[in-house]
């Protein structure tokens, strides 16, 4: 991902996938990914319009789009499926919907399995439901892989996202992609109702 998220999931940092560039500490200046790269784009950058990426600054625009940085740290850490198992995800299938179970708050081994899993879904689900409930905060890693999913196209929505996930759904600019519900009754029947529910909280 480009858009790099801090530890409290309240800042961000843009980051160029090809030199490495970083400009940090940009949400108390500019709010959110949408500004910034609003502003970022007519400055040289270039790249997606998401937050995920990638991007390239002004030096390296003359160069072919490079890979986005944490999919190149996803891809590094394939080693063999008996590695990438990890207790911490676990995946259901219920009709079309897959259903992912996320236990304790995503790693690189993690969000590379969960990646795994997506890929796998290409032309066997249509709709990816992740239950976060029993988790406090997604990386940038993780928004990465489900952008990713959604792109295939699978369309995607949480389930019970802590405040601390809403927060930085928000300030990625990504809320409008993944709807979020309560219960996985409610999201299994895509009930706005059970979206519209969901507590909000305002990053500062």
């Amino acid at each position: 991902m480009t858009a790099l998220l801090s530890l409290d999931s309240r800042n961000f940092t843009l980051a160029c996938d090809g030199c490495g560039q970083l400009v940090t500490n940009l949400a108390p200046t500019m709010g959110d990914w949408a500004v910034a790269w609003s502003l970022f784009s007519q400055d040289g950058w270039t790249g997606d319009d998401l937050a995920t990426g990638p991007h390239a600054c002004g030096r390296c625009t003359r160069t072919s789009p490079p890979p986005r940085m944490v999919e190149q740290a996803l891809t590094r850490e394939r080693t063999t499926p008996t590695a990438r198992e990890s207790r911490r995800l676990s995946v259901t299938h219920i009709a079309d919907v897959a259903v992912v179970t996320l236990s304790g708050n995503p790693d690189l081994l993690v969000n590379s399995r969960l990646r795994d899993l997506v890929l796998d879904l290409r032309g066997r689900a249509r709709r990816l439901a992740v239950d976060v409930t029993g988790v406090s905060r997604l990386d940038s890693g993780a928004f990465d892989v489900l952008v990713e999913a959604h792109r295939q196209p699978i369309a995607v929505c949480l389930v019970g996202p802590a405040p601390q996930i809403q927060d930085a759904l928000r300030l990625l600019s990504l809320d409008g992609l993944f709807p979020a519900f309560r219960t996985l009754p409610e999201a299994l029947a895509g009930d706005p109702a059970g979206a519209a529910a969901l507590p909000t909280a305002d990053v500062p």
